[in-house]
């Protein structure tokens, strides 16, 4: 036989072997081998689960070409903390003639949402971005077919690839037509070109792209509703535009004068860190919050490969004989170490293999609704790739101690049974679970008082019956009808009461802000355009002065805060030198979201007159239902879509209570408390696994003790109370290095709200006692068996 062919064999005859003893040890120690796979098909599957959520924020907004030298312009408070994206026309214009290192810019209206388009006959609704000219030249879409710069003609747009296969079953739309609201209309738009999608965690999306009318709002430095981008040559340049820019408008602006002698408050903010501002965006995501999510992820992989090395250990005194014998009968410790090394990574493989079959399985479910981005396999090759490498580290490294240290013992002195554990490896083990005890009291603490919060949003009072309102959107037609549209919605049972408005309270940090008057009489305030009888439906009260009533036009109710802030605001009087009147006073509400301190802000209700065209109806964007007390909530939704669908067929309004719409306005929030909450159950799954592996090792290893104790005259409880009680020490030292850790977590997390509820202690002490019960009743369980065997059969096997 020549040496390569014995070389084969061996290979063969090792490869048997070591398959032979792993499907006998799998089989052997069924429970731990199949408590080891689910621990860290789990850990994989929630390592994946979370990563795509960290992909998602780190990367956001780098889908754009040149990301870097993109910036968004933004005026900053007297301090810098804090600002506001909305911006005047001129503005933007005026940043783009203050330097050639300025390529291009963008002025987009900060009010874009869905349209209806009717595509032969049939009605879809799709978000719809506009700008100025081209405005897409700061962003750089990759062209599919024609080209961006139709925007630069009025009646044309250009949309995505997927839009296009969605719309017409083909990515080659350009030239065809996109007729807005009814085709009776003959408002008819024409896509010009097809652009391929950005990523999906992208500043604007993927909407329809159309220009807005050149004349629109030309020269108009009081109309404060555009958000403005812009492109530079070299990102280093950023300060020196923010300063030529300020030296500019205080030259030429009569409104910025007063800013003369001031700190310049114009900031440009680059678009890789526009997702981590809170500037426009208090519900923006955090870095702090991205890094804690991917430490949260490792530490899962991490107290699941601890579990994993636990219950190898565990097994030692059952595996020791067999061990030690292939030693006697000239295997070396090399290769045995070897063999069980590729065991413990086989076993990690299998676990990866599952957890595969787990994102499959879970893509369709509620699972998807954790992370923003998608959970498809097919979108992360990269971090799919980092998973499996990450399987086979986690593999190699629960399976290198265990395997030292069950080879470690001398043949002779294994086989006749007498060897002990080591107290190094003890500890070892004690300080490994302490981490995972670590981990889950931190996460129960920090879901408990985002728990304390969210329940505070909901059940306070926000100043009007959120309880009793439903909230649907208005199209075109519905708006030229708003008259039949209250007629036709108080004629269904259990609707008391139908009005318009323009924004919907609650759910979102700013509403349109307004200045006022000038000199010692400047009024700052946000401003609510709303129907006559929209306090009355709402149940908002009047404190002084009058309600609205029907007729009324350019007239406001001002709340309570504004009245204390500005103390000359009276009734039948104008607000300010040259502005419009006051009807009356009302209570200060919750009208936007728990970010701001609203019920110190001042606010102001407002009939559109003729001033602001509001007898167009332009501005009834949504409707909003008063219902009975007891009024079914799903038929009433469906009698309500199915009185709108006369006005617009086959169009969703979207109806939805206030506490979907609170809901919504706290997605990252709520999103981020869900991901908590999921992985702290894991967390704690995962330990009391380990747990289980732990006391099931000592409880072998101190079989002998345990038969001496019973002979002695102990008490299966007072056995029980033995095992009990160190766990009881170990679980509350955890508790004491956790606490303040899991506080951070749930106080840096209640940093993004003005009004925010206390941290009661309850939440420290229920944290401790639900995972001490799990503990206790998991040691409990386990040490049972050994507590209640006959003591001679114990010492016999010894």
């Amino acid at each position: 036989m020549s040496p390569d062919t014995w070389s084969t064999n061996k290979k063969r005859q090792n490869m048997k072997t070591l398959i032979r003893n792993f499907a006998h040890t799998f089989r052997r120690f069924l429970t731990a081998s199949l408590l080891n796979i689910i621990g860290l098909s789990i850990a994989f599957a929630s390592f994946f689960v979370i990563m795509t959520q960290v992909d998602y924020d780190y990367n956001f907004n780098k889908g754009y070409k040149d990301y870097d030298k993109i910036f968004r312009l933004e005026i900053m408070d007297e301090n810098g903390n804090d600002g506001q994206t909305w911006l005047p026309r001129p503005l933007g214009e005026m940043l783009e003639r203050v330097s050639p290192h300025i390529k291009t810019v963008s002025i987009i209206p900060v009010f874009n949402g869905s349209r209806d388009y009717d595509i032969d006959g049939k009605l879809f609704n799709e978000p719809t971005t506009s700008g100025f000219g081209n405005f897409m030249k700061t962003f750089q879409p990759q062209m599919a077919s024609g080209s961006a710069d139709v925007l630069n003609q009025p009646k044309m747009v250009i949309i995505p690839r997927s839009t296009a296969i969605r719309l017409f079953g083909t990515p080659d739309a350009t030239g065809k037509s996109l007729f807005r609201d009814k085709r009776a209309n003959n408002d008819a738009v024409t896509i010009g070109g097809v652009y391929q999608d950005f990523p999906e965690n992208s500043e604007l999306g993927n909407p329809i792209f159309i220009s807005l009318p050149e004349e629109e709002n030309k020269d108009n430095w009081s109309n404060w509703n555009y958000t403005c981008y812009v492109r530079l040559d070299d990102p280093a340049v950023a300060p020196e535009i923010e300063s030529l820019l300020f030296k500019q408008v205080i030259k030429e602006v009569d409104l910025f004068q007063q800013l003369k002698g001031q700190k310049n408050p114009f900031n440009l903010r680059s678009l890789k860190d526009v997702h981590f501002s809170t500037v426009g965006n208090k519900a923006a995501s955090s870095r702090t919050t991205v890094y804690l999510l991917l430490c949260v992820s490792f530490l899962i992989v991490i107290i699941a490969t601890v579990n994993f090395m636990n219950f190898s250990l565990a097994e030692t005194p059952m595996r020791i004989r067999s061990i030690n014998t292939q030693k006697v009968l000239g295997a070396t410790a090399r290769s045995l170490r070897s063999s069980l090394i590729i065991e413990s990574i086989l076993i990690s493989l299998i676990a990866f293999a599952i957890s595969l079959i787990l994102l499959l399985a879970l893509r369709d479910s509620g699972v998807q609704d954790l992370v923003a981005g998608n959970l498809a396999l097919s979108q992360h090759p990269i971090l799919l790739i980092s998973t499996l490498g990450l399987s086979l580290l986690m593999g190699f490294l629960a399976g290198v101690y265990p395997s030292y240290y069950v080879t470690s013992f001398p043949p002779a002195l294994a086989l006749k049974g007498s060897f002990g554990l080591s107290p190094k490896g003890r500890m070892l083990r004690t300080a490994l679970i302490c981490l995972q005890f670590a981990v889950s009291f931190s996460l129960v603490i920090a879901i408990g008082i985002m728990y304390l919060q969210s329940n505070y949003i909901r059940t306070t009072d926000y100043g009007y019956d959120k309880d009793a309102i439903i909230v649907g959107n208005m199209t075109n037609e519905s708006k030229q009808q708003a008259n039949a549209v209250k007629e036709e919605l108080v004629r269904i049972p259990g609707v008391e009461g139908v009005t318009f408005s323009l924004f919907t309270l609650s759910s979102a940090d700013q509403q349109m802000s307004w200045g006022r008057g000038k000199d010692d009489k400047y009024l700052d305030f946000n401003v609510f355009p709303v129907d006559y009888n929209y306090l009355d439906v709402l149940g908002i009260r009047i404190t002084e002065g009058r309600n609205f009533k029907p007729g009324d036009g350019d007239i406001y109710v001002f709340n309570e805060a504004a009245r204390k802030k500005y103390p000359w605001l009276t009734t039948d009087q104008p607000a300010t030198t040259g502005d419009l009147p006051v009807a009356g006073f009302c209570e200060n509400l919750h009208y936007s979201t728990f970010r701001n301190n609203d019920n110190t802000n001042p606010m102001a209700f407002i009939i559109y007159g003729k001033t602001f065209n509001g007898e167009n109806g332009w501005w009834k964007q949504f409707v909003n239902i008063r219902i009975a007390a007891g009024t079914d909530r799903i038929e009433i939704i469906k009698s309500l879509q199915k009185a709108m669908e006369k006005f617009t067929p086959g169009h969703d309004f979207n109806f939805r209570f206030m506490d979907q719409v609170i809901d919504e306005a706290y997605h990252n929030e709520l999103r981020f408390t869900r991901q908590i909450l999921l992985f702290s159950l894991l967390a704690i799954a995962i330990s009391i696994i380990g747990v289980f592996g732990l006391t099931m090792f000592e409880s072998e290893y101190r079989r002998k003790e345990i038969g001496i104790r019973k002979i002695m005259g102990s008490s299966t409880r007072e056995i029980l109370y033995m095992f009990n009680r160190r766990y009881l020490f170990i679980l509350a030292g955890c508790f004491l290095v956790a606490a303040p850790f899991g506080w951070w977590i749930g106080n840096h997390w209640l940093e993004g709200f003005a009004e925010k509820t206390p941290v009661s202690p309850w939440i420290f002490l229920t944290a401790f006692l639900l995972v001490t019960l799990i503990t206790m009743l998991t040691v409990t369980v386990q040490s049972w068996k050994n507590a209640n065997e006959n003591p001679a059969n114990s010492i016999k096997t010894e």
